[in-house]
């Protein structure tokens, strides 16, 4: 007989096989997902390289663990060689803010407003005018109201339904994500003109600081040293601009955003550390290990060998 665990890990197969969008046969999809439940059960690591391999190729992207130089191939490597579960306490995004007290001393994070297990517990009576409404257990789920007499709860319910139906993490192959108990929460809304701060953080040290902000209808992605000056490190993404006319300036917690960076990941080969400051109030956003799946688009090879020269992974190829 099958144990309980065996059944809710083909589940999870099955779920994570009707969420990632491939060209296939239905026999072929079958096929791969028969292999890879295999592989979860008998051998971990094998698994992890197959899904990895999987889903770059689905992206059309180069997959290379052998000889590993740029920052794409190394953060594959990553994901394939790490151990995810020292990561899912962190990209749990209520969890988090566990991890921050752990290791800043304080919680560092956006305050929560409410919990939930399911679409149903919402009550929009709780919570005030304007208010984020997230789910904790991957990346791109978040509703924004910004003014609750004309938000569209249903519409809302709808898209929260069907986010809650995914295992992030066997449909992304990110395999921090696989085990988080999956839940809704209500975040605090900060302000309109929102500006990310995205540290990347090579084995412990802030290398790059990458800065998010909407600008007209636009996208802008402009990356600074640690000088804080504008560097040519450019996204190939349409929607994605590196702007040199949008100026942003200089946090006023910039050293103390550093300073945390590091402390968070300290122990990672990578990670990106998210900020908001916000009325000169530093927030924690969200601490990352594989950007955009590894995806990382840059307008050259060059900028992706120049990062994969900041990452030193040579402990964990040592470990194995």
């Amino acid at each position: 007989m099958f144990s309980n665990k065996f059944i809710y890990l083909l589940f999870l197969i099955i779920i994570a096989s009707l969420e990632i969008k491939i060209q296939k046969h239905k026999n072929d999809k079958q096929n791969i997902y028969k292999e890879l439940l295999e592989l979860y059960i008998d051998n971990r690591e094998k698994f992890y390289l197959k899904g990895r391999e999987y889903i770059m190729k689905q992206q059309n992207k180069n997959f290379n663990i052998s000889n590993v130089l740029t920052i794409q191939d190394k953060l594959n490597y990553l994901l394939v060689h790490e151990s995810p579960e020292n990561k899912s306490e962190i990209v749990d995004k209520i969890l988090l803010r566990n991890y921050s007290t752990k290791i800043i001393g304080r919680d560092l994070c956006v305050p929560i407003l409410k919990i939930y297990n399911n679409v149903d517990e919402i009550n929009l009576s709780e919570l005030p005018d304007k208010f984020v409404l997230k789910c904790n257990h991957g990346s791109g789920m978040n509703i924004v109201c910004k003014n609750k007499e004309k938000f569209n709860l249903e519409e809302a319910k709808n898209k929260l339904k069907k986010w809650m139906n995914i295992n992030y993490g066997l449909a992304s192959f990110e395999y921090q994500y696989i085990n988080i108990k999956r839940k809704i929460f209500a975040e605090k809304y900060l302000t309109d003109d929102i500006i990310d701060y995205k540290v990347n953080c090579f084995n412990g040290e802030p290398k790059l600081i990458r800065i998010k902000r909407h600008v007209d209808g636009v996208n802008v992605n402009n990356f600074y040293d640690l000088n804080w000056t504008l560097t040519n490190i450019e996204f190939n993404y349409s929607d994605f601009k590196r702007d040199v006319s949008i100026k942003t300036n200089k946090p006023k917690n910039f050293e103390k955003m550093l300073d945390y960076a590091r402390k968070l990941s300290n122990k990672f080969c990578f990670c990106r550390v998210d900020f908001y400051e916000v009325d000169n109030v530093l927030y924690l956003g969200e601490m990352t290990f594989s950007p955009a799946n590894v995806e990382m688009n840059f307008n050259n090879r060059s900028i992706s060998l120049y990062l994969g020269n900041f990452l030193n992974i040579s402990k964990i190829k040592e470990s194995k």
